[in-house]
This record gives structure tokens, C-alpha cells and sequence, in this order.
């Protein structure tokens, strides 16, 4: 599985993250099963649900004639679930 990045997981609405943790939860219980066929339509879906937030993150990285401001830090002090 790969992770979403911490600066778009930060641009997740709150049903979207809910469903993200949920996917990946998932789609690490298929791996571990030895299932990455079904883990692989997991992922798909959940660049699915990330795609509203890469986008928002994309046309703030991509806004010309902006002065110098510095990017929003997003700091994610979650406890990781291992």
C-alpha cells in the first residue's frame, strides 16, 4: 500500500480521512493476507478519495504571481497505529 502524503491527508475533510484510515486498514489486512490483488483495488480506491485533496493542494502549489508566503505547515500528531 502506499500512503497518501501528510499535506494532502491534511487537506482530507473529515469523511474522507474517516474513509481513508478505513481503506488502509484494509488494504494492510489484504497484504498481510497475501491478497495484493484485492489490496491493489483498495489503493485505486483510495486515490479515488484522495483526488479532491490533491487537487486543492495542486492549485495551491501552482498559483502564480503569489509573494513570497511560505506553505502552510500541516502537522499530523495522530498517534501512528502499527
Amino acid at each position: 500500500m502506499r500512503p497518501m502524503s501528510v499535506q494532502v491527508r491534511g487537506l482530507f475533510t473529515r469523511e474522507e480521512m474517516e474513509r481513508y484510515n478505513d481503506l488502509w486498514e484494509v488494504g494492510r489486512y489484504l497484504e498481510s493476507q497475501g491478497r495484493f490483488d484485492l489490496a491493489q483495488k483498495i489503493q485505486k480506491e483510495i486515490e479515488i478519495v484522495a483526488a479532491p485533496a490533491v487537487e486543492k493542494l495542486m492549485k495551491y502549489e501552482n498559483r502564480p504571481n503569489q509573494s513570497a508566503v511560505a506553505a502552510p505547515v500541516i502537522i499530523d500528531n495522530r498517534p501512528k497505529k502499527d
